[in-house]
């Protein structure tokens, strides 16, 4: 089975951070698993620290084309009692 190069750029509020290097994936399928494992695990560090914004992750192919984007939220609702 072929192996292919995903890279996972991280926008980080108003910049993008590049990914250069790249993971080699058995398939697509594998690296959008891997891509929201990453967002997962981005997200948990950046709760840690009182960040509750988003975790997007741009997923590129070998050939520099974006193939998938994959979004980690927090979303709280507060609710209050009724009077």
């Amino acid at each position: 089975m072929a192996v292919a190069r995903y890279y996972f750029d991280i926008q980080d509020r108003a910049q993008v951070v590049r990914d250069d290097e790249g993971s080699e994936f058995d398939s697509l399928d594998a690296a959008v698993s891997g891509a929201a494992r990453s967002a997962a695990e981005i997200g948990t560090s950046w709760l840690a620290r009182g960040d509750f914004s988003d975790v997007v992750i741009e997923v590129r192919d070998e050939h520099g084309w974006r193939v998938c984007t994959v979004t980690a939220s927090m979303k709280i609702n507060w609710h209050t009692p009724q009077p």
